[in-house]
């Protein structure tokens, strides 16, 4: 379980993040709010790329930055930056990373074609990596997040770039996931999560404002749709941007 404690981020006069409390176990969280609300302030903090001005994150109750080695094993996180290597193909690229990563190197072609498969990359594995398209790089970026199976799976908007028959292929990817694992997905738009997420945060200038299942949230607001939801909460103009 992942348990973020009171958590704050302050960068100079702007405060990011302001005393976020949640609790997350096995299953799909939705992380909502337009560009600037939080999100990946949120997710540096968890992955610890970022220091917390306050509070703390827990994993099975333990700090994470106690754990330190013991939590990087068990966390699989996919950027919104595509941070390739160019040069690199994508089988290279996957299996650098599974080497970072520590999988011993008798099980790595396994684990890189299972990963490749996921995300139906496996056809483009010999290709390098600046060859890709957009879509293409997100989608062995979320495959790099995946090798060595890790309980905690952080995905920071995962369909940027991608077409629609690839957003559903990847939504079909994390609700099989879910089962096993707790996946912590970050984006602003609204209908890559609605159909999957068990519970949905959203987030507002660094405050959580509603969370809920679908069907709560949708009762709450007595509206029809988590996209309603979004309108009731977040301005109109705000709204569009959960569309492109």
């Amino acid at each position: 379980m992942l348990e973020i404690k009171d958590v704050t981020k302050k960068y100079k006069d702007v405060l990011a993040l302001d005393h976020i409390h949640l609790r997350i176990d096995k299953g799909i969280y939705a992380l909502l709010g337009p560009n600037g609300a939080g999100k990946s302030t949120l997710m540096n903090i968890i992955t610890h790329q970022l220091n917390m001005t306050s509070g703390e994150v827990y994993w099975d109750q333990q700090p994470i930055q106690k754990l330190k080695n013991q939590f990087y094993s068990i966390l699989g996180y996919a950027p919104q930056q595509q941070g390739l290597y160019e040069e690199m193909s994508g089988l290279r690229f996957l299996t650098y990373m599974a080497l970072l990563k520590g999988i011993p190197k008798n099980n790595i072609k396994g684990e890189v074609s299972r990963v490749a498969k996921l995300v139906n990359m496996e056809s483009y594995l010999f290709r390098k990596c600046k060859t890709y398209s957009g879509g293409m790089k997100q989608r062995i970026l979320v495959a790099q997040a995946l090798l060595g199976q890790p309980q905690l799976l952080l995905f920071d908007e995962p369909t940027a770039g991608l077409d629609p028959k690839e957003r559903v292929s990847l939504r079909n990817v994390f609700e099989k996931l879910s089962k096993d694992h707790i996946l912590l997905i970050a984006t602003h738009v609204v209908s890559d999560v609605e159909s999957i997420a068990d519970e949905v945060i959203f987030l507002k200038k660094g405050k959580i404002v509603s969370c809920g299942s679908v069907q709560e949230l949708v009762n709450q607001y007595q509206v029809s749709s988590l996209e309603e939801v979004y309108l009731k909460l977040f301005e109109e103009d705000e709204y569009v941007a959960s569309y492109i």
